[in-house]
């Protein structure tokens, strides 16, 4: 069993040892951030991919692949069932999303009863599936988080077997045709609205920018044939080089309200999946991927050289090794990247990043920096140790795909 093997097992199992049980389900309780102010509260878990129940079953179901460690077999079986009892919980307006909504729990359960051999989650998720068609997609959101741009990458997975889901999802590249800001220097969507919380302009990045909604339209237009949506990828893609930093080789975080306000006026950078370089590189190696644009593969380059920067950094792995916004995701680029571009050595400093993580936390048996700052661990997929578990996972597995960058088709 490898290093990587062996940390991912060790993170599984004490994810089963802080199971909450009751009856055949299980939960946990961990911190996590509620309210305009960011407050940190301890909760038990919801159902969804991002930080619920859903998210664990699919990691334990990984691990329970790959040990004889039946604990971790029934724990992803609890958790499971856990997120297919609770899915009334997930607002209406939210039921489209992929990390947030019921897209990705039926993703999340599918994948988890196919790896444990439990046929009832595969048609729990098939049901599931079933309920989005009848979703009112003009009140649903339009990112990647948490709307239709990123259910349009499993709708069209789902679509090789199913053509109706095919119609779903151009139901939702028709809404972000519809309601993108178009402009001279590019397409981009107002993703965020909530009182307090606009943006000054609409978001670049991947979870909520028009980085993530680029790419979907692009995996839509190249499975439909319909050249409108590769347009409007290429739309999405300009706007954000429009406003490109050549001196930070990184595209900037619009998040005015994130900031002091003595410094509304400075263009923020973050590097993360969520905002920033490793994010947006993300999306353009799939861009580049389906239609080896040069410009694509510039920006590769850069966001590479630029996630690579942040990860060199002595602070990087204390500040965070969350999949959304830290090493873990960073990381997640390069992982894709050496895969993509043929580049062992993008692979190699992923190594070294997980390596670091290992020595710095894992062996001295300690809580690993999760992504609530100022808290102490959490159990979930895109926050927590799930995540980081999975992170060790892909490295220890090449061919296990990525939970940040959905492929339709299979690899």
């Amino acid at each position: 069993m490898s290093a990587f093997l062996e940390t991912a097992v060790s993170i599984a199992l004490r994810l089963c040892r802080d199971a909450i049980w009751a009856g055949d389900r299980c939960n946990w309780v961990g911190p996590a951030m509620e309210g305009s102010g960011w407050t940190i509260v301890h909760k038990s878990l919801g159902p969804d991919l991002y930080s619920g129940t859903s998210g664990i079953a699919l990691f334990l179901a990984e691990i329970a692949t790959r040990t004889d460690e039946r604990l971790v077999r029934k724990t992803a079986r609890g958790a499971a069932a856990h997120a297919s009892s609770r899915v009334e919980d997930i607002p209406p307006s939210l039921r489209i999303g992929f990390y947030s909504g019921l897209t990705g729990i039926a993703w999340a359960l599918e994948r988890s009863g196919a790896l444990i051999g439990e046929q009832a989650l595969c048609e729990r998720s098939s049901a599931l599936m079933e309920q989005l068609r009848a979703v009112d997609i003009h009140q649903q959101p339009l990112d990647v988080l948490s709307g239709c741009a990123g259910a349009i990458p499993v709708l069209l997975s789902l679509a090789r077997f199913r053509s109706e889901f095919t119609d779903l999802a151009l139901r939702c590249g028709e809404r972000l045709l519809n309601t993108a800001v178009r402009e001279n220097e590019g397409w981009s969507w107002k993703t965020i609205d909530a009182p307090g919380m606009s943006p000054s302009r609409n978001l670049t990045g991947y979870s909520h920018g028009a980085a993530g909604i680029g790419w979907s339209l692009l995996e839509l237009g190249h499975a439909t044939g319909d050249a409108r949506f590769c347009a409007a990828a290429f739309e999405a893609f300009r706007y954000e080089r429009s406003h490109y930093s050549a001196q930070f080789e990184n595209w900037p975080d619009f998040r005015d309200y994130l900031r002091p306000p003595e410094q509304r006026n400075t263009p923020v950078y973050a590097n993360a999946w969520c905002h920033g370089a490793p994010g947006i590189g993300l999306s353009r190696l799939r861009a580049w991927e389906l239609t080896r644009d040069p410009v694509c593969r510039q920006e590769i380059e850069i966001a590479i050289r630029t996630t690579s920067r942040s990860l060199e950094s002595p602070q990087a792995a204390t500040a965070g090794f969350s999949l959304c916004h830290g090493c873990a995701g960073n990381a997640d680029l390069l992982i894709e990247a050496a895969r993509m571009m043929n580049e062992p050595g993008h692979r190699a400093r992923a190594e070294a990043v997980a390596k670091a993580g290992i020595e710095q936390f894992e062996a001295q048996r300690l809580p690993w920096p999760c992504g609530i700052p100022g808290a102490a661990e959490t159990p979930g997929l895109m926050l927590g140790t799930a995540g980081i578990g999975y992170f060790y996972l892909r490295l220890d597995d090449p061919q296990l795909s990525s939970v940040l960058i959905l492929h339709p088709g299979p690899r």
